[in-house]
């Protein structure tokens, strides 16, 4: 193991490690050379090209549930969209694409983990080790600064009872194109967005498909369309149209967020307008219709939307199981109403996302993870942690959400991160913390706001709380409160040193 250190000419520019080449990392890459002129980081993943989970995720049918106009960069708009949710392979090319433009590829160290990072306060820098995949060599850097650019869908989640099986068996999270499903006896455990986009594409083709859910999903219509060229046209050749027609769709989610929030009328209108969806989808099956409605309210878990997955379900090789799995034989399941034979078992159950950026380890004043699952994640904005000086986060604990788009969240936590390394830059600081007082001041009044929604008031099994039920992955407020709250950064809540 040999030990580098990335220095500068200038002592007051920092170096900067970026963890994660997806949606967040070519962000911060992008960032910090167009808006501070630097280019002396690196991008680490551990993947052979950049992405992250949508160069991962390439199961069948895999898609994104949020409009392309607006599940893109604001300053990177691509008026040339295919349709108005766009499929992963479209979604890989426009960030490839991204990446080229702004030459980052020279800045990224594919096949490389980042196995841990330990705070040396004697050296005020992270000491990073890295694997090269390639070699199978682990080598030290140091870097002043670390963004963790790391998303919540990155680790699959296999349970252990499921090793159990001997069959062919793959997780949507780690999909293996070389699975062969056509004519076989197929199930797929699961409920969440994966197992509903990929439950269509194999029953046209399964002999037949088993679908085995704890707990339905909310499903709302997708409002698919394909984009004509002409309209491709008017918004290559007149920005400020696609500009508004992006800015239309970011408010229509908005105005969606107070049916997350606690008993409101737009939550019980929203619970009709999907019940109706599943009505107007399953017009002749009462027993199935029933079987597919949820019995928790609308929002706790995540909202999916889809207009084959039902239709799909009624097919006459489909059967939905509700009743709990308690054993898994090597080529069979066993549920409580009996036996089934499967020949190909396809987990759509998630991933660690309490994990955070597990397996990396993260040792600051303490070690982070441990202290996250012991308690619960304590951050500042969800971008930073007083236990972890000079470490920034994109999509850290409580920033995602159920409403609108992430692209939104991470360009308004860049933008804050900017201005603190910034601050620092001109400081000549070579340390950066936010305040202990800070952090639980915002966690305060994050707890109380927590309280107000429908997560804060249900309990269903979503990923969206820990094992302790704290809610950890989700921001309670509308997204326009993020950005107002990160619009212009807070220095008095700060330690430069």
């Amino acid at each position: 193991m040999g030990i580098q250190e990335y220095s500068n000419e200038t002592k007051s520019v920092p170096t900067i490690c970026i963890v994660g080449a997806g949606f967040s990392g070519i962000l911060a890459g992008v960032k910090l050379k167009t808006e501070l002129g630097l280019s002396n980081y690196i991008i680490f993943d551990e993947n052979a090209e950049v992405g992250g989970t949508w160069f991962v995720n390439t199961y069948p049918g895999c898609a994104c549930d949020i409009e392309s106009h607006l599940y893109s960069y604001s300053f990177e708009p691509n008026p040339y969209w295919s349709y108005n949710y766009s499929r992963q392979e479209e979604i890989w090319q426009y960030l490839s694409g991204v990446t080229k433009k702004y030459e980052l590829y020279k800045n990224i160290k594919f096949n490389s983990l980042v196995k841990s990072q330990v705070w040396d306060e004697f050296e005020s820098k992270w000491r990073v080790q890295v694997y090269n995949k390639l070699d199978m060599t682990t080598e030290e850097l140091l870097f002043e600064l670390v963004i963790s650019s790391l998303g919540a869908l990155r680790v699959p989640n296999i349970p252990e009872e499921f090793k159990a099986f001997k069959g062919p068996m793959v997780h949507t999270g780690a999909w293996d194109s070389s699975t062969k499903w056509e004519d076989k006896i197929v199930a797929v455990i699961g409920s969440g967005s994966s197992a509903i986009q990929i439950i269509p594409e194999l029953a046209s083709k399964a002999k037949e498909l088993h679908s085995y859910q704890r707990k339905p999903a909310w499903v709302m219509p997708r409002r698919q369309f394909k984009f004509p060229k002409l309209v491709q046209n008017v918004f290559a050749y007149v920005p400020l149209i696609m500009l508004l027609y992006r800015w239309f769709i970011f408010m229509a989610h908005e105005f969606f967020y107070p049916a997350f929030l606690h008993a409101t009328r737009l939550g019980r209108l929203s619970t009709w307008y999907s019940k109706r969806h599943t009505k107007k989808q399953i017009p002749n099956d009462d027993k199935l219709r029933e079987d597919l409605t949820p019995d928790y309210r609308l929002g706790c878990k995540r909202i999916i939307v889809s207009n084959k997955y039902f239709p799909a379900m009624q097919l006459s090789n489909v059967k939905l199981h509700r009743d709990p799995i308690i054993q898994v034989k090597p080529h069979s399941l066993v549920s409580t109403n009996g036996e089934q034979n499967v020949e190909v078992l396809i987990l759509g159950t998630g991933f660690r996302v309490q994990d955070f950026f597990a397996p990396m380890e993260v040792i600051g004043k303490n070690d982070v993870l441990k202290a996250w699952k012991t308690f619960k994640p304590i951050s500042y904005l969800g971008i930073t942690t007083s236990v972890s000086p000079n470490l920034f986060f994109l999509l850290g604990p409580n920033t995602g959400l159920g409403h609108n788009s992430v692209i939104f969240m991470i360009e308004c936590q860049m933008n804050y991160i900017i201005q603190i390394i910034t601050e620092m830059i001109k400081r000549n600081a070579k340390v950066i913390e936010v305040k202990e007082s800070a952090e639980k001041e915002y966690h305060d009044d994050l707890d109380k706001q927590m309280e107000k929604t429908v997560w804060g008031q249900e309990k269903c099994g979503s990923w969206y709380a820990d094992k302790h039920g704290h809610i950890t992955r989700m921001w309670p407020w509308n997204c326009i409160h993020y950005w107002k709250v990160t619009r212009v950064a807070d220095l008095t809540k700060f330690e430069f040193y």
